[in-house]
Formats: C-alpha cells, structure tokens, sequence
C-alpha cells in the first residue's frame, strides 16, 4: 500500500512540476505527456501493488494453497510457523504474507499460529533452493542455522527460535522438539535438500514436539 502511493505521489509531484515548468499557454499539453509518461513508466510498478493491495486469502481448506493470497495462485512459497509466544517480536501479530522480493504486505491475525509466509516465486525444483530463495527475500529476517549431516540437513533454528524455546526439551533427549517440513500440507519423508517440487509447491515449517 505505501509503495502504491509513493509511486501515484511522484507521478503527480512531477506531473506538477512539469505544469508550472513551461510557459502558460503549453502547461496542459506538457502536463499531460508527463503524466502519460510516468504512468506508463509506472505500469508494472502499479499493476504489482494494486494487486497485492486487492489480493484475497485461498479459502479452500483442501487447497495446499489455503489461507495464502490468491495472487500466489500457481506458485510456489515457504511458511514459517512458530507457536504463540515464540515467534519474533515482528511476527507475533499473526500470519505476515512477504511478497517475492521482501514486501510485507498482508497479515493474517485470525491464524492460529504466528510467523510469516514468503511466496510468489516460480521455477524452483529443489525444497533447499527454494528455502534459500525465501530467506534471500526477507534479508536474512528467518536466517538459518543448519548442521549438515551425511544423510542430510537438521534445521537448527529458524530466525533464532531454536524448537525447545517453545518446548521443554530433556536432557536425556526423552523429550524434545524439532523443526517439522510439511509440503503441500502433509509432512514431507524426504529432507528439505532432496525434495522435489511441483510449481506451486507450498513448504511449510513448524515446531513439533515428541
């Protein structure tokens, strides 16, 4: 919504200018070139936050796409669920919807976990490009801590939230949490690292406990 009118305030900032910037009889006609200008400079710019703007959330519970915006309809995205009261001090209004490139742009307060999605990216193959892409987005706001092991990946933490700060985890290890993958909604036999990924693939990451 800010970007939307920052642009429509520069298009009219310097379609005013350009009015007063000429001699009286051709302020008209160099006002409006200058605002058909900026507005077809401005298209894709418009186009995008209009639609974000305008974007409604998927209702179908059966859609792996559910509770998204439906401008993420046919691609892909990565979810980073945290339960309540263990979510970054950002985050724990409800659900946050981060645009490809890093634009905060929709929160979701009636879901009941906290955290954020980041979509609306296309072409990924691999879960852990795709996660890698979606950290990239957000500028390191859910950076990873990973060990790698010989069979694959162990996801530390998620932006700092290790499993057992939202749960007790024993010493002994009888107890204890970790951070889960789900794709598309049902939880994943392979590691983020060899899943396999369809174009509109959701990945989802949440902290189970055992």
């Amino acid at each position: 919504m800010s970007t939307l009118l920052t642009t429509a305030g520069i298009i009219l900032l310097v379609t005013g200018l350009s009015f007063f910037a000429v001699k009286q009889d051709n302020r008209m006609k160099s006002a409006s070139l200058v605002f058909l200008v900026m507005l077809m400079l401005s298209t894709s710019t418009l186009s995008t936050e209009w639609g974000r703007m305008t974007s409604e959330l998927v209702e179908e519970s059966d859609d792996p796409h559910y509770g998204l915006p439906d401008l993420w309809d046919g691609k892909q995205a990565v979810c980073f669920h945290f339960p309540s009261g263990s979510a970054p001090s950002d985050l724990d209004d409800g659900r946050h919807h981060i645009d490809y490139d890093g634009t905060d742009f929709k929160t979701d307060d009636n879901w009941n976990v906290t955290g954020a999605c980041v979509g609306g990216f296309e072409g990924y193959e691999n879960g852990l490009d795709l996660l890698n892409a979606a950290v990239d987005a957000t500028g390191e706001q859910f950076a990873l801590n990973i060990t790698e092991f010989s069979f694959g990946l162990q996801i530390n933490t998620i932006a700092g939230i290790s499993p057992c700060d939202a749960y007790d985890c024993a010493e002994d290890f009888s107890s204890g949490a970790y951070w889960e993958i789900l794709h598309n909604g049902a939880y994943s036999l392979v590691g983020v690292s060899d899943l396999v990924l369809d174009s509109d693939s959701v990945i989802t990451w949440q902290i189970a406990s055992y």
